[in-house]
């Protein structure tokens, strides 16, 4: 799949995260795509799969792939209304 995001063209980013946003919620995505969705790399998700984040995640094999839905509940938990509340989070 997608073995480096910045070797990619900026139209190419922008069309892969056009098909996950278009996806239904079942949808299942390669932790590339994720990364390049919640703009962070794909190494922050595999430290985040370590530290037993809160995002589930499946493994097949060498794979390791996210629910859209998932990915968007994760989102949305980490939404704040202000700096002060990151101290408590």
């Amino acid at each position: 799949m997608l073995k480096d995001l910045r070797n990619l063209t900026e139209a190419e980013q922008q069309e892969h995260l056009d098909r996950f946003i278009r996806a239904n919620d079942e949808q299942n995505f390669p932790q590339e795509v994720v990364a390049l969705y919640l703009d962070c790399s794909p190494w922050t998700l595999a430290r985040m799969r370590c530290d037993q984040s809160t995002m589930p995640f499946y493994k097949i094999g060498r794979r390791v792939s996210y629910k859209k839905k998932d990915v968007l509940q994760y989102e949305k938990s980490k939404t704040v209304l202000n700096t002060a509340q990151l101290a408590t989070v």
